[in-house]
């Protein structure tokens, strides 16, 4: 972890299969100098030391909340249908840790169908294409399936009470949160573009041109934005 003490913590948080540094390696290098950047590769993941387990979502859930409790009060940056709902109830749980929240790859109240449809799809998709499982490996080692495996079975078990974040959750969540998406994931481009709905202190942001990981797609469009949220916030 790079921290620096004296300066606001961000917590990075990564989507599934992913690591904290794969998914916000820019942010990481733009951040460091003024805040105190605290990349978090969650169970089963990069340089995690926790495997992945039974009721894989709740200990990731009281992983994240160790790692907040030990440094303080700071601000979430969270990637895609792993790390996002994983932040929500991080906020849910210790509102007065969680200052600020951005969640970006990420569409609230998204179908069970759909997202158990998607994650079937991260198998398959290693199966057939030799660089992506060999990607996951260097990233995980031969545990990735093992995570895999274990995130489909609790949120296929208990999906309303572990990767569902209903557009509700944001609006009565107690913090100022961003949902800041690409343009060519049409899903999450209309769920950026209608914040409104949700209250005065959830905010949308459309980077066009990006996809589902707008920080790796456009880094400097992507920091340009929730720099511009933190600014806002501290006024």
């Amino acid at each position: 972890m790079t921290t620096r003490p004296g300066r606001t913590p961000v917590y990075l948080l990564h989507g599934l299969l992913g690591t904290a540094y794969g998914h916000f390696g820019a942010q990481i290098q733009a951040w460091q100098d003024d805040h105190r950047v605290i990349p978090v590769d969650l169970p089963g993941h990069g340089r995690c030391r926790l495997d992945a387990g039974p009721g894989y979502l709740d200990t990731a859930l009281g992983y994240v909340l160790a790692i907040v409790e030990r440094f303080g009060p700071g601000r979430l940056v969270a990637a895609s249908y792993l790390g996002g709902p994983l932040a929500v109830r991080t906020a849910t749980a210790r509102p007065d840790l969680v200052r600020s929240l951005v969640l970006t790859g990420f569409a609230p109240g998204l179908d069970r169908d759909v997202f158990l449809t998607l994650l079937a799809g991260f198998g398959r998709l290693a199966d057939a294409d030799t660089a992506l499982k060999a990607e996951y490996e260097r990233l995980h080692g031969p545990r990735w399936r093992d995570t895999l495996t274990r995130f489909t079975e609790h949120a296929g078990h208990d999906y309303e009470h572990t990767a569902l974040v209903r557009p509700g959750d944001l609006a009565t969540l107690d913090t100022d949160t961003l949902l800041l998406n690409g343009t060519l994931k049409s899903v999450e481009r209309l769920a950026a573009g209608d914040t409104r709905r949700l209250g005065p202190r959830v905010h949308g942001h459309v980077i066009t041109g990006a996809g589902h990981i707008a920080s790796h797609d456009a880094p400097q469009d992507f920091n340009q934005a929730v720099e511009a949220f933190w600014k806002e916030g501290a006024r």
